[in-house]
């Protein structure tokens, strides 16, 4: 691991969470986030579309409607939060202490780049039960 200043490391290590509290805050305090501009724009869903409710909604605890607004990153969320971590601790701490295996297959890449362009698209097509897939189907 690349060995980064003391204080980089601190002011990262703080500045993140930081952050990340005062965007929860704001987005309780608030209650909405901002619209995608990809779907304002085409009038089409990007796969991204409905994570900010979706991530108002965990901060709710309201589980269905986070899972409602964005399925695929519910699913994938405990994955992506522990690799954001392992990260965060490794940079931050300079130990990699969370276990992860390695990934050197080059078709895992492919596979969830696939993975998310077919979402993008089933979540576009207006018919049950693709609908279900889109952002606003609580």
């Amino acid at each position: 691991m690349k060995n980064y200043s003391l204080r980089l490391r601190i002011l990262i290590g703080i500045g993140i969470p930081f952050g990340i509290l005062l965007l929860a805050i704001y987005a309780l305090l608030i209650g909405k986030t901002p619209p995608c501009l990809f779907y304002e724009f085409t009038g089409l869903y990007c796969p991204g579309c409905g994570a900010g409710r979706f991530m108002l909604s965990l901060l709710h605890l309201d589980f269905y409607a986070a899972f409602r607004y964005q399925p695929l990153l519910f699913i994938s969320f405990p994955f992506l939060s522990y690799y954001i971590a392992k990260l965060y601790i490794a940079f931050v701490f300079g130990k990699d202490i969370l276990p992860f295996p390695k990934i050197k297959n080059r078709w895992f890449g492919i596979t969830v780049t696939v993975l998310i362009i077919a979402y993008w698209i089933l979540r576009n097509i207006p018919v049950f039960p693709f609908t279900l897939l889109a952002p606003n189907a609580v």
